[in-house]
Order: structure tokens, then C-alpha cells, then sequence
């Protein structure tokens, strides 16, 4: 009985430290909550982040990508008599835990796996910035880039040619207003648009952007 319990023991701790992390890629409702902030897609959070479903509010899920093993999963909501739950507790209690790999089906395996490796640099933005990727992108997929800025979350289709990603100022030119970040965060993801599936690359990519003209330090 001691040994059984020292087992169970021993595997709930296995399961709390390798807590794994979700990329949203959907939501059907404005009113889920994850710790406490709205869902919104490319948010992230892990088995321990509590969601928190709207009342009066019938079959609300969240879609979103495992993205160490980049499998997808589906949080669904229940009439439980807890209206928050933690995201392990809502998987193990819906079973919606998709066995099916993210990207396209029939697609090389290897594409994620070297544009992961890719960007795994930093890198500075000047004006026009071209990454060799040795990697042919099927007609149907693009990568996505994410960032955010002054409260307000941006995604631009990367320009992809001859093996190459390009990454020029234009991904920071929305409806015509040129934005001035400094240093961004890019998450990166891979989309098919024949099945609608985002496949995540990369998160916290370090891009530095290089002002066209660099600041006057006022002398001290």
C-alpha cells in the first residue's frame, strides 16, 4: 500500500513538471478568460493556467497547438459545477487531446523542424534582411510573423522566395502608417491555407530594428 502510494506520488509529480505550453490558434467566445485576461489567439499558457468560461454561454472552446510536440488540442467547455479550471484539469476531464500532428498532412516533417532551427538567432533589421532557409515551401504555406505593439498585437505574411525568407519594413507598415519599434519579439508560424492549420515555428524570435536615423544623445 506504502509503495503504491509512493508510485502515484511519484508520477502526479512527473505530470506537474512536465507541465506543457499552448499556442491559442481559435476561440468562439470574447468572454473566455485565461488567468484572468481575454483569450486571444497567439496567446500563450501552459497546463496550469486557469480558464475561466463565460456564463450563459453554451459550447465555448478554445483551439490551440501544443508546442512542444505541435499537436493540436481542444479545450471544451462543461457544465461543471466549477466554472474555472486549470487547462490540465479541463484536457484529462473532455479528453480532446488530438493525436494529430499540426502541419499539413503529406508535408515533409523535416520544413518545421529546420525553419525551428532557422530561427533560432538574432537578428538586426536595417532594411532589407534576406535568411537563407534551404527549405521549399509548399504553394499552400506561408510563414506568419507576430509581434506587438503599443498594446496592440500585428501578424504580417512573410515574403518567401528561392529558398529564402525577407524580412524588410514593411512588416512594420499597417493600413499605410509605418510603425518605429525598436527591439520585437517575432513569434513565427507556418500556415496552409487548403486546411486552414497554423503549424508553430518559433516564439520570442530577437529582432533588433535600426532606425533610419539614429538619435541625437543630448550631452550630459
Amino acid at each position: 500500500m506504502r509503495l503504491s502510494l509512493i508510485l502515484l506520488f511519484s508520477v502526479f509529480n512527473i505530470l506537474i513538471l512536465r507541465a506543457d505550453d499552448y499556442k491559442v490558434l481559435f476561440v468562439n467566445s470574447n468572454d473566455i478568460l485565461i488567468d484572468g485576461k481575454k483569450a486571444q489567439v497567439g496567446a500563450t499558457f501552459n497546463d496550469k493556467s486557469v480558464i475561466t468560461w463565460a456564463k450563459n454561454q453554451d459550447r465555448q472552446a478554445i483551439k490551440a497547438v501544443n508546442v512542444k510536440t505541435n499537436k493540436m488540442c481542444l479545450f471544451v467547455s462543461q457544465a461543471m459545477e466549477k466554472n474555472s479550471l486549470t487547462a490540465y484539469e479541463i484536457l484529462t476531464a473532455n479528453k480532446h487531446l488530438s493525436t494529430h500532428d499540426a502541419y499539413m498532412e503529406g508535408m515533409d516533417v523535416s520544413v518545421p523542424v529546420k525553419l525551428r532551427k532557422l530561427f533560432d538567432e538574432n537578428y538586426e533589421l536595417f532594411d532589407t534582411l534576406v535568411i537563407e532557409t534551404n527549405v521549399d515551401l509548399p504553394p499552400s504555406c506561408s510563414l506568419i510573423a507576430t509581434y506587438d505593439y503599443d498594446g496592440t498585437r500585428v501578424s504580417k505574411t512573410l515574403k518567401t522566395e528561392k529558398r529564402q525568407v525577407v524580412i524588410d519594413r514593411q512588416l512594420f507598415t499597417v493600413e499605410g502608417k509605418k510603425l518605429t519599434p525598436r527591439d520585437v519579439l517575432l513569434t513565427i508560424d507556418l500556415y496552409n491555407k487548403e486546411n486552414e492549420a497554423y503549424t508553430f515555428i518559433k516564439g520570442d524570435v530577437k529582432l533588433m530594428v535600426i532606425p533610419d536615423k539614429a538619435e541625437i544623445i543630448p550631452a550630459q
